[in-house]
């Protein structure tokens, strides 16, 4: 299988020199919002009728998300899947009890029918929307929710020239953490090249026989989130 382009930015943006730093720069890049829109996605969780649910969280990284639904649901009901091996041991090291997969979001190493919920924070602009949607049905139980969370482009003029104006801080502060720099210096160009991945996510889900599909945009249309149900 040929992987979708978005995984050589993915390798190239996240590796072994950045892991370590992620969880903060990801706080300040996002000026604290990372944590507001990841604790919508445990709203949805919180909602689901199975006690205690299984969730597979897609694109975890060091953990962030994971580490909030597990806190949140019970002991061993979520399982991280992330593409760097560098961020999943950075992971372990954060939170030891974390169920960690090394795999792309792609390919799922999975039986059919596994999981209560399939989540993902930062993904959808990496990956093959239709691939990752045929595969989270295959790996879904009935009633299973499925839900992905990215930036999206503002439509609002005003907002878009702030918007920017904070990428251009971004890649001005890639010059002092170089770590970061390869990701500040295009990461605004990879979402406006993957934007409106609402709007497409929602149209393969439904292709794919997906219920409910909805879309909550965030932070004054910086980011959003789109679920479905699996009937």
């Amino acid at each position: 299988m040929i992987l979708h382009e978005g995984y050589n930015y993915a390798q190239n943006f996240f590796n072994a020199n950045n892991a370590a730093s992620y969880d903060s720069v990801v706080s300040l890049a996002t000026l604290g919002r990372d944590k507001i829109w990841k604790t919508q996605i445990a709203k949805i969780i919180e909602k689901g009728k199975s006690i205690p649910p299984t969730v597979l969280d897609l694109a975890a990284g060091t953990g962030i998300l994971s580490a909030m639904l597990h806190r949140k649901s019970y002991p061993t009901t979520v399982l991280s899947l992330d593409l760097t091996l560098d961020y999943l041991k950075k992971a372990k090291e954060k939170h030891p009890t974390l169920s960690l997969i090394n795999s792309t979001a792609e390919i799922l190493p999975f039986r059919s029918e596994t999981f209560d919920f399939i989540v993902s924070s930062y993904l959808a602009k990496y990956i093959d929307i239709e691939t990752v949607v045929r595969e989270s049905w295959r790996v879904l139980k009935h009633d299973g929710v499925i839900v992905f969370h990215d930036f999206t482009v503002p439509s609002d003029p005003v907002v878009e020239r702030f918007w920017k104006f904070h990428f251009q801080v971004l890649r001005l502060s890639g010059k002092i953490l170089k770590e970061w720099a390869p990701t500040f210096n295009r990461l605004d160009t990879l979402i406006f090249k993957t934007d409106p991945w609402p709007e497409n996510t929602i149209r393969h889900l439904r292709k794919a026989g997906f219920i409910k599909s909805f879309c909550k945009r965030h932070t004054l249309g910086t980011s959003a989130i789109v679920s479905a149900r699996k009937p």
